[in-house]
């Protein structure tokens, strides 16, 4: 498992000052799919996986659960 943690990929004017999220995933794709599931603007769904690409990725030890842990849009 890993933690991303990214920047929000809905663009100005309609995200005034960005944000970020942060999600526990076994993988890229996973971690899409949980974003995908959000109660965020999905007129720019199609910017997820670029903003998980785009992400910083650490490894975890454990066995934690897949879970989008916090996010902070504006």
């Amino acid at each position: 498992m890993n933690i991303y943690i990214g920047n929000y990929w809905v663009p100005f004017p309609s995200s005034e000052y960005g944000g970020i999220w942060t999600v526990i995933a076994e993988n890229e794709a996973q971690c899409v799919e949980l974003l995908k599931g959000g109660a965020w603007d999905d007129r720019y769904e199609d910017k997820i996986a670029g903003a998980v690409a785009d992400s910083k990725r650490f490894g975890l030890t454990g066995d934690p659960s897949p879970m989008v842990v916090d996010t902070f849009y504006t």
